[in-house]
């Protein structure tokens, strides 16, 4: 049977989770506490949500234009195992104790901890029962010299905090809850569309969209702050002349009330949509607790050095820098506004110096006149400037900026920030420039190399559109084609192909729909991963995680407990288990049409199809995953090599100067040219790589954009590339 395809236009609301910082992961223990006596309950004081918002929007409107966005109230509290919560003794080999937190009201809960220091063979989870949320395990690996300690928000306005200690010690002073923020705003996005309706402005452009193409590696140095549980700004790290990977992360100093705020704010890496959509990413890549390096009110930045490297999996990029103060044509900023998924704003224009208001240093400022795309709101705080040379040349203070009105946006002089005050704890030369080099700049990098070089892959496209694609048999509704259905589609998998010796990490699925009756804890899906040529054939390893553990319209991570090493042609897909005939779980896809590469193939009777072939229209489609691969090419990022025999693929692209053509067919150098924007034909240097790939060099031409066209056997096809010499 031929199956009919339809879609369901949702709105596509941004919710998602907050995940774990460089957690070790595993779930709490069951722990059956006497009803006689329970959890005991720390209780918040009441707040008024919507009293809060008000005044926060109020506080904007009079004061500073100033771009933070606070979402969080905080209460003070001293809670710790020795005086407070419960303890249950020798369960497993464990002494458990517990607290329950409620803060009424709240949309989100997260804690601040000090005189943090949890012993060998412990762990501490946080976790809320009714929202079926946790956060962990962390352990003495997340053990800080500060002593402090901050967890991601918790959706729900309660939570259960969780030690297990190995029976028999007393682990009574291993910590102190000093803090509880309630989120009055909604910033995570879990379930429902933020309740003050705001997200980030609708002329914000996502950062995988066209515009954000020459900003690949880039973009993988900013990240969102969580400043203190309860304030949102941008931060950018930064490289060094001595590479040595240090840390540092530069943001604006109004991010940080205190300068002990550092070592409790929360810094996450690649929150952002998998492609061109407002898709929630998944805000995993984490990392808890900084120190302040350098910090300046009147000149408004802040350096910290961040408690750890983003690990390889994070994929870290350490942005370039320019201290010149060369003012040329065209700025463009990266930044989290709303503390939404990260967008991109440009300028064509050159900026101008400025000042800011009277609190500031005299004309300390970058002063943006106009956006030609995109905005700054509340978030983007501290978010980086670059110019064209793709080097930080500021960071953003605030400004007027609206997407109704998109003008008068001003950055903190890098170049000020330099060494206009002579107090090391005052400047960014100290720090960047340890060995007195005294460089005018330095260039981006990034350090990870061979087994550790990770980046991220879909098939997604620009064209693509993220949808729950609806399966009917004769014409009734019969479910999903990416989840549930009555048709027998039992496993759904996505089509790969990475040449050499990748490692797979892990897959973030793009999940739309989550509705589970009662008793969901059973729920499970299993991701698998197959090797095969044209269709999945060989099991090479799989990966079960609960259902409850997901979150609807958001990226989920899926993380292997091992590296897994495909062939070239590969297949990820997953199968769902123990649903209920009321449950619901959909995984987003994109309906293409035929003349585009489907990727999408299904199990049905033990059995595998390919989706264009087995569809009434012939209509073509992808999932919506992104999988974390190590030990990858260079000169591959963000997109997987072409299959289709009509297709074409650039790679890198922006092209500094050499880069890869691939057609899906064998293609000749003889058979390429290269066009400038007017239709002239340009002089490049092309060479054979293999029979579907040739090398081109640019050098020599000026830069811009180009179009590269391939005579083959099915006709001509062609694609842009830009050329980015610096």
């Amino acid at each position: 049977m031929r199956w009919v395809v339809s879609v369901i236009f949702l709105l596509f609301v941004l919710s998602g989770r907050m995940s774990a910082q460089v957690s070790q992961g595993g779930q709490p223990m069951k722990v059956a506490v006497l009803k006689s006596r329970g959890i005991p309950v720390a209780k918040m004081p009441p707040v008024d949500n919507h009293s809060l918002q008000q005044e926060k929007t109020l506080a904007g409107e009079n004061g500073l234009k100033l771009k933070p966005l606070q979402f969080a109230h905080g209460f003070d509290v001293n809670i710790s195992p020795e005086t407070d919560g419960v303890w249950t003794y020798n369960i497993n080999g464990f002494d458990v104790w517990q607290m329950r937190i409620v803060s009424s009201g709240a949309y989100s809960l997260n804690l601040i901890f000090e005189k943090f220091h949890l012993r060998s063979g412990a762990k501490l989870f946080l976790f809320n029962e009714k929202e079926n949320r946790y956060l962990g395990a962390y352990t003495s690996y997340n053990n800080k010299s500060t002593g402090k300690f901050a967890v991601s928000p918790l959706a729900g306005d309660e939570l259960v905090v969780q030690y297990e200690v190995p029976a028999g010690q007393n682990a009574k002073n291993d910590f102190v809850i000093s803090q509880v923020n309630h989120d009055f705003t909604g910033i995570l996005k879990y379930s429902d569309r933020r309740p003050r309706g705001i997200t980030a402005g609708a002329c914000n452009i996502d950062i995988n969209c066209a515009e954000g193409e020459k900003w690949t590696d880039i973009k993988d140095a900013v990240c969102r702050i969580i400043v203190n549980g309860k304030e949102l700004c941008t931060g950018t790290l930064l490289n060094n002349p001595r590479e040595d990977q240090r840390p540092y992360v530069v943001s604006a100093a109004h991010c940080y009330d205190l300068l002990k705020y550092a070592e409790t704010s929360i810094y996450t890496f690649n929150y952002e949509s998998p492609y061109c959509a407002p898709l929630d990413g998944d805000p995993s890549n984490s990392v808890s607790g900084s120190e302040m390096r350098a910090f300046s009110d009147s000149l408004d930045f802040s350096l910290v050095e961040l408690s750890l490297v983003p690990p390889p999996e994070y994929r870290p990029y350490f942005s370039g820098w320019d201290r010149r103060g060369l003012l040329r044509d065209s700025t463009t900023s990266i930044h989290h506004p709303q503390g939404d998924i990260k967008k991109i704003s440009y300028d064509y224009e050159s900026p101008v110096r400025s000042s800011f208001e009277s609190e500031y240093t005299p004309n300390g400022f970058l002063k943006i006149r106009r956006w030609d795309g995109g905005v700054t709101e509340g978030g983007s705080s501290g978010g980086p400037l670059f110019n064209k040379e793709k080097n930080v040349i500021g960071t953003l203070t605030g400004g007027q900026a609206t997407c109704s009105n998109p003008v008068n946006d001003y950055y903190a002089r890098f170049d000020l920030a330099w060494e206009y005050k002579p107090d090391s704890s005052q400047q960014l030369r100290y720090w960047l420039d340890p060995d007195n080099q005294n460089p005018e700049g330095v260039e981006g990098k990034r350090f990870y190399e061979n087994e550790e070089l990770c980046l991220a892959y879909t098939n997604l496209e620009e064209y693509d559109n993220h949808q729950n694609v609806v399966l009917k048999t004769n014409n009734s509704f019969a479910g999903y084609w990416g989840g549930t259905n009555s048709a027998g589609i039992t496993e759904f998998s996505e089509k790969f192909f990475l040449p050499g010796e990748t490692n797979v990490l892990g897959v973030s699925l793009g999940v739309g729909i989550i509705k589970l009756t009662s008793g969901s804890s059973a729920r499970e899906i299993t991701v698998n991963v197959y090797n095969g040529r044209d269709l999945p054939e060989t099991l090479i390893h799989s990966e079960t995680v609960a259902v409850k553990d997901l979150v609807a319209d958001a990226m989920n991570f899926v993380g292997f407990t091992e590296p897994v090493e495909p062939s070239d042609t590969f297949f990820v897909g997953f199968e769902i288990s123990n649903l209920q005939p009321r449950d619901t779980f959909v995984v987003y896809q994109s309906l293409r049409e035929p003349d585009k590469e489907n990727f999408f193939f299904f199990n049905k009777d033990n059995s595998w199809y390919n989706f264009k072939t087995e569809n009434t229209e012939s209509k073509s489609m992808t999932n919506v995953f992104e999988l974390v691969v190590c030990n990858v090419s260079p000169l591959v990022n963000d997109t997987p090599l072409v299959q289709n025999p009509k297709g074409m693929l650039i790679y890198p692209n922006p092209a500094r100067s050499v880069f890869i053509v691939e057609t899906g067919q064998a293609i000749a150098p003889q058979n390429v040219n290269v066009f400038n924007l007017i239709g002239q034909v340009v002089e490049a240097k092309l060479a054979d790589v293999d029979d579907r790939k040739v090398e081109i060099d640019l050098s020599g031409n000026i830069p811009g954009v180009y179009f590269v066209r391939v005579k083959t056997e099915k006709g001509m096809v062609s694609k842009k590339v830009i050329y980015m010499p610096w």
